[in-house]
């Protein structure tokens, strides 16, 4: 799979590893398999059907919830890989979300795991999870800086995304040096996912607003149009005011528009 197209908004997310999740966490399916191990395979539909009956997160099942965390504090990989496919399915899936996110101080610990299979599934719930456990997650603020030196641009892409879902204002300055590193990002998925985290990091703190539309302004003069789209969007949503940065682009983003019919979203 291509990184560049990997984790839209609405899309898929491919780990790279065997592993997919379609549809986001809100999705219609979501399947795990390959790398050797076992396979789970689930749908949305069939609200009161057995497998919701069988929830590894339902009050009559305290025991699996606890494998769960035994399992994740394991110090071998294996054990820590199973209960990461395992928790990312029943959250893929909508169900015992508060209890999914329960398990945070468990999952979070692993950031600093060298498999990289783990820690995309880490990522993964850490994006949907990081908002509602800000303390936690500013534990392990200096492992997400560190990440965005990774040499895979799906862990550098997935940092900038938990930083920028850590609801702190302190954390303002931080995410505005990542923001801008990843907007310069060699990967076009990279500086994509920067520009997602614009909005964000706008609504956080606006005092910063001339920074992050320095920052706005760079992405638009980008050549690709995976990255025109979302640069396009943070601009309408931080400075739709400042019409000179689209004139000085005007002619690019018409023939991107002409070439794709869209600005890179559809």
């Amino acid at each position: 799979m291509d990184p560049n197209n990997a984790y839209d908004h609405g899309g898929s997310y491919d780990s790279g590893g065997g592993i997919s999740v379609a549809g986001g966490f809100g999705g219609a399916q979501d399947a795990f398999g390959g790398g050797g191990g076992p396979s789970y395979a689930s749908s949305s539909g069939g609200g009161g059907s057995a497998a919701q009956k069988t929830s590894f997160f339902s009050s009559s099942s305290q025991s699996k919830y606890d494998d769960l965390k035994q399992m994740l504090e394991s110090s071998k990989e294996v054990p820590k890989l199973e209960a990461m496919k395992r928790i990312i399915t029943m959250v893929a899936k909508g169900r015992s979300a508060e209890s999914a996110r329960e398990l945070f101080p468990a999952v979070v610990k692993n950031v600093v795991t060298k498999n990289s299979e783990l820690k995309k599934l880490v990522y993964l719930y850490l994006v949907r999870y990081a908002e509602q456990e800000p303390d936690l997650a500013l534990l392990s603020i200096a492992t997400f800086q560190h990440a965005l030196k990774d040499p895979n641009p799906l862990i550098r892409g997935s940092a900038i995304r938990v930083l920028s879902s850590i609801r702190v204002p302190m954390i303002s300055p931080i995410m505005l040096i990542a923001i801008k590193d990843c907007a310069n990002d060699m990967s076009p998925y990279v500086r994509k996912t920067a520009a997602h985290a614009i909005p964000k990091l706008y609504s956080l703190d606006a005092d910063i607003r001339e920074d992050i539309v320095e920052i706005i302004a760079k992405l638009l003069q980008d050549k690709v149009s995976l990255v025109l789209g979302s640069a396009v969007a943070a601009f309408e949503e931080v400075c739709p005011d400042r019409i000179d940065l689209i004139h000085e682009n005007y002619r690019k983003l018409c023939q991107v528009r002409v070439k794709t019919g869209t600005f890179g979203f559809g």
